[in-house]
C-alpha cells in the first residue's frame, strides 16, 4: 500500500507541475502579445513622426526653392544684360570643357 500512496503523490505532484507550467507558458504568451502590440504601437508612432517632418522638411524646401526662383527672376528681370552675359559666359566654359574631350 505504501507503493500506492507514494505512486499517488508522485502523479499528483506531477499533475501539478503540468498545472503551473501551463499557467507560466498562458502568462508568458499574454506577457509578450501585451509587450508586441505595445512596440508595433510605438513604432506606428515613430513611422507617422518620421513622416510628418518629412513632409515638413520637404515642404519647406519646396517654399524655399520656389522663393530662390522668384528672386533669381527679379534679378534677371531688373538687370537683363547682366543675366544675358552670364549665361552666355557659362555656355562658352560648359562648352570648352566639352570640347576638350
Amino acid at each position: 500500500m505504501a507503493e500506492k500512496t507514494a505512486g499517488s503523490e508522485l502523479s499528483d505532484q506531477i499533475k501539478a507541475i503540468q498545472a503551473e507550467l501551463l499557467s507560466l507558458t498562458e502568462t508568458v504568451r499574454s506577457y509578450s502579445k501585451e509587450h508586441a502590440a505595445a512596440g508595433a504601437d510605438a513604432l506606428r508612432d515613430a513611422a507617422s513622426r518620421a513622416g510628418d517632418a518629412a513632409y515638413g522638411a520637404a515642404h519647406d524646401a519646396h517654399r524655399r526653392g520656389e522663393q530662390l526662383a522668384e528672386d533669381l527672376q527679379g534679378r534677371i528681370t531688373a538687370n537683363p544684360l547682366p543675366a544675358v552675359l552670364i549665361a552666355a559666359g557659362i555656355g562658352l566654359v560648359i562648352g570648352a570643357v566639352l570640347g576638350r574631350r
